[in-house]
């Protein structure tokens, strides 16, 4: 059936196949819509007016994965697809651009009849000795697995029960599911209901004293509110999944990228860390009385401050002295790659630091931070990725009234507030733009983790309790989170600096102090908080 629901905003272009749509029904309306019975294939015909010539055909084949939509002219050719079907796919019917529209093979099975006997309906579902519920949807058109097992839960009756071990009562309390279900679709008794988390059902029978009249089209409105309800709702948490799963995937190829380099980098600064050894070679061959002497393998040269003769390997188609300018020019190669390679090192250890920040933060915080910020939460991290140029341009959906993600917030055994950020420019915020002088600033010692502030500046001080407390969040909210205890330092806020050049949330400080904080006393606090 179908059912009104409110149109989903418009974001953007649109894909090829929704221009495609636009292009291809532009000046044509909706003249008819059938759907053959008990078939999820439903047509939709497009014509001038009312009963004139149909000009465009869109067909919506509704099989789970295989679902498929096209647009066909007055010859029934396809002029767009949402994905073309190859030969390899389907032997049956291959189907792409230009080719003719071929309906697919119907439902297997018998239709249900409601004027069917519980004798003679039993006896079809016992044809082979199959499990209740694929029993059901195997010898039924028009049932699903799903629609089979809500059958199935409304008798009491196991759906994995071969149909063979069922016994007279049960039967007879399946048929009566069975007829419910067919008179609420002949008298269109529809009503949604949960079913747990992940299912749902919209037929019920309803209670003998209520009407069919009562189940109208304001109810059938009602309905389709709520499966689009439910289903916005379900493919948005499936995108937010998607999404998670894309830039974990992004960031943990990007740390591991960067740790190759870094280790490029420091075995190469180890290679050309003997520099020294080739200048001290060149200056003891410089001493030697006979510079213009060729032909020699090794030379042991003296050490002109008195220490110990050295072998010295030479090249003997050239001069000593020769020996001694290539040792010095070598020596000048390395120490000029030593002035390149260290910044470089530095600036992969710098990259490496913060995308390690930014991955365990973003990991320490999906699990706890409430629905309505996960979305927030993926756009923040999207946009740091951009900066460091890990992708290109935002593919996180960002729903109208998304709101920014806010910094968690907790309240010490004293009363004072304690912010914890949940991402780098959150650690930025609450550290540097929003602090007030005599705030305290919390972080777990050379490990990344979020930082955690205690707003000490909101009353006459903070006391040893509070301050454990702030210790125990820095800890908790750490990569050292399954440890018994982790060393935390701890400044005023004043103490803080940025470093410049690197990104957000990146601090100096001075005048620290060192606690031990311990994560597992944290979870008591973290469920104590608030919505």
């Amino acid at each position: 059936r179908f059912h009104p629901c409110l149109p989903p905003p418009r974001q953007g272009a649109g894909s090829t196949l929704a221009q495609q749509l636009h292009h291809g029904l532009r000046g044509l309306a909706l003249t008819a819509l059938r759907q053959p019975p008990w078939e999820r294939i439903v047509q939709l015909e497009f014509g001038k007016r009312p009963g004139a010539v149909v000009e465009r055909r869109l067909v919506l084949e509704l099989m789970g994965r295989h679902s498929n939509l096209f647009l066909l002219n007055a010859g029934d050719r396809i002029m767009a697809m949402g994905r073309q079907v190859k030969p390899r796919q389907s032997r049956v019917r291959p189907l792409g651009c230009g080719d003719h529209y071929s309906a697919p093979p119907s439902a297997p099975g018998r239709a249900p009849d409601e004027q069917e006997s519980c004798a003679s309906w039993q006896r079809h579902l016992q044809l082979a000795p199959l499990p209740l519920a694929q029993a059901l949807w195997q010898h039924y058109g028009g049932i699903s697995p799903s629609l089979a097992r809500q059958l199935c839960g409304a008798a009491g009756i196991d759906a994995t029960l071969c149909v063979t071990a069922l016994t007279t009562a049960q039967w007879q309390a399946l048929h009566q599911q069975w007829q419910h279900w067919l008179t609420a679709l002949e008298a269109r008794r529809f009503r949604f209901e949960l079913e747990g988390d992940q299912g749902y059902h919209v037929w019920a029978a309803p209670p003998a004293a209520q009407s069919s009249a009562s189940f109208t089209d304001e109810a059938d409105h009602g309905v389709g509110l709520a499966l689009a309800a439910f289903h916005d709702r379900h493919l948005h948490h499936a995108r937010m999944q998607r999404d998670h799963q894309r830039l974990v995937q992004v960031l943990g190829k990007a740390m591991a990228g960067e740790q190759r380099l870094r280790d490029d980098v420091q075995q190469r600064l180890a290679a050309v860390a003997d520099h020294t050894t080739l200048q001290r070679r060149a200056d003891r061959l410089m001493c030697c009385p006979d510079l213009q002497r060729s032909g020699l393998t090794t030379l042991l040269a003296a050490d002109p401050m008195g220490g110990p003769e050295e072998s010295v390997p030479l090249d003997p188609e050239i001069t000593v002295l020769a020996n001694a300018q290539r040792l010095y020019q070598k020596a000048r190669k390395l120490r000029r790659s030593c002035q390149v390679l260290e910044p470089r090192l530095g600036c992969h250890r710098q990259r490496l630091a913060r995308l390690e920040s930014a991955h365990d933060q973003f990991l320490l915080h999906w699990s706890g931070a409430p629905p309505d910020q996960h979305q927030a939460l993926l756009e923040e991290l999207e946009d740091e990725l951009r900066e460091l140029e890990l992708v290109r341009c935002r593919s996180v959906a960002s729903p109208a009234g998304t709101s920014p993600s806010q910094p968690l917030q907790l309240r010490s055994p004293g009363g004072l507030r304690l912010l914890v950020g949940r991402n780098n420019r959150q650690n930025d915020r609450i550290s540097i733009q929003e602090a007030r002088r005599g705030d305290l600033w919390f972080h777990a010692q050379e490990i990344p983790g979020s930082h955690v502030v205690l707003k000490a500046s909101e009353a006459t001080g903070a006391d040893e309790e509070d301050v454990q407390t702030a210790a125990d969040l820095a800890a908790y909210f750490s990569r050292g989170r399954g440890s018994g205890a982790v060393a935390v330092v701890s400044t005023e806020t004043c103490h803080l600096q940025r470093i410049p050049g690197t990104g957000p949330g990146v601090v100096r400080f001075r005048e620290s102090r060192v606690f031990w904080g311990h994560p597992d006393v944290v979870a008591s606090l973290l469920q104590s908080k608030g919505p």
